[in-house]
């Protein structure tokens, strides 16, 4: 029976969990045997078994391999992983790895290692390779040029179809993917695109000027990797052209390192919005992470600190029903839910460039509408559940009513204050969070014992 990727894993696990000492009992017909297992792995599965071994027997694993299968396990095992990994690699081992990688990936991890190391690296890397790397370090890693590699085929208009296959078999070895030719000027600027179904159908004398498409989108080099994904994503792109301020072609960005970003900056999205950030994931110091939740958990503090105080302003309708006591929590609780939701979305919709000035009143609209049903629904149960166990019909008006106010409130502005943050220049990922949550709890408090107080008379 032939054996499945996750059988030939749990065969290797197994074999390594078995080993007493990484270091003193190690046969070698054992790594002969886990080889032979890896050859019938992709990159990314082998990635994945070594994230899921501790520090020792995960170098023990990355040390069987051998380049290029190691240069590409190395990209996809996690940051931690790859750190601890990178603490152990020989320089002369470091070179040969990163001589595999194309030179966006190579700029990437070098990036990750200390100053002198890297420079000691790049000294040592062959000399095309070592500039191309360099290039790419000048830029952010989070723009466009951070994220393209220099490897394209690219030929001058007055090149023929037959001299434009002839430059991808030049560039195979080097290249991973090719999804286009990309067309220059003899200033070297890019004038079009020729897709690789069109060259192959198109007959080898054909100029390439006569069947490219001119209408090429393209990005420059300072560009935001979130709008580049974007693009990517409006146009269904699987590889786009980089251009200097000249226009120059300078390198191309392709669809996996785009995945790789929208990861990212999801995950950026939601760690901002928890009021924390990805690096946490890795910190190991119990200071910096308290150091990164604190700016949250202040804010939330302050917001507690209010609401406190408006409970102390209204201690003595408190205390001539306690009663009302009883629902401060779900009140307070329905009110973060439905603002975080409402947030969550809208932050969302900013992010994908989804939410427009066309479409400000729409969302609000529609928000409204949500907010309607779900507290004419939730102010109905809680309503009714204050009169079956109080007895009071006011009672049970007064807290259906508060939490039918403070979901339609909550809706709201859950909605308009990322809006507000992005207008004014605020990254509404960072900043709405707490201040919705905050802002619910104070107005749901101030709605429900408002209420409470002018109705008074008739709940005691």
């Amino acid at each position: 029976m032939e054996r499945t990727p996750q059988k030939i894993l749990d065969e290797v696990y197994d074999l390594i969990e078995g080993l007493e000492n990484v270091h003193g009992l190690i046969k070698k017909e054992t790594e002969k045997e886990i080889s032979a297992l890896f050859a019938n792995l992709a990159p990314p599965d082998i990635a994945d078994l070594i994230d899921g071994l501790d520090v020792e027997k995960a170098r023990f694993v990355f040390e069987i391999l051998q380049p290029p299968i190691s240069s590409e396990v190395i990209r996809k095992v996690n940051d931690s992983t790859r750190e601890d990994l990178l603490k152990e690699l020989s320089q002369d081992r470091l070179v040969r790895i990163i001589g595999e990688m194309e030179s966006d990936d190579a700029a990437d991890l070098i990036r990750q290692l200390p100053p002198d190391r890297a420079q000691g690296v790049l000294g040592s890397l062959e000399k095309k390779h070592s500039e191309e790397i360099r290039e790419l370090l000048k830029y952010e890693e989070d723009t466009a040029g951070g994220l393209m590699e220099l490897e394209i085929v690219a030929v001058n208009q007055g090149a023929t179809v037959g001299e434009a296959i002839e430059a991808i078999r030049k560039a195979a070895d080097q290249m991973e993917n090719i999804y286009n030719v990309y067309v220059v000027d003899p200033k070297k600027r890019l004038v079009g695109v020729l897709p690789l179904g069109r060259l192959i159908l198109a007959r080898s004398e054909q100029k390439v000027s006569e069947i490219m498409n001119r209408d090429v989108i393209s990005v420059r080099q300072g560009t935001d990797q979130e709008d580049v994904a974007n693009i990517f994503q409006k146009y269904d792109l699987s590889a786009l052209p980089v251009v200097d301020e000249d226009g120059k072609l300078v390198g191309r960005i392709t669809v996996d390192d785009i995945v790789d970003v929208i990861q990212e900056e999801a995950s950026e999205d939601i760690s901002k919005m928890a009021g924390t950030t990805e690096d946490e994931i890795t910190e190991r110091s119990s200071l910096k992470i308290a150091g990164i939740r604190l700016p949250w958990i202040i804010t939330s503090l302050v917001g507690g600190i209010v609401s406190a105080s408006i409970l102390s302003s209204f201690k003595e309708t408190l205390g001539q029903l306690l009663a009302l006591a009883f629902f401060i929590p779900v009140i307070t609780a329905m009110g973060g839910n439905i603002g975080v939701q409402s947030a969550s979305i809208t932050v969302r919709g900013i992010a994908l460039g989804d939410i427009n000035p066309a479409k400000i009143s729409l969302r609000l609209l529609r928000e409204g509408r949500v907010g309607l049903v779900m507290g004419f629904i939730c102010g109905s149960v809680i309503g009714i559940v204050a009169l079956a166990w109080e007895g009071s019909p006011v009672l049970g008006i007064v807290v259906g009513t508060a939490m039918f106010c403070a979901i339609n409130v909550a809706a709201i502005m859950g909605t308009l204050v990322p809006l507000i943050f992005k207008r004014i220049g605020v990254d509404p990922a960072i900043a709405t969070g707490p201040f919705v949550t905050m802002s619910n709890d104070i107005t749901g408090l101030l709605i429900y014992f408002g209420m409470a107080t002018l109705m008074l008379r008739w709940l005691r």
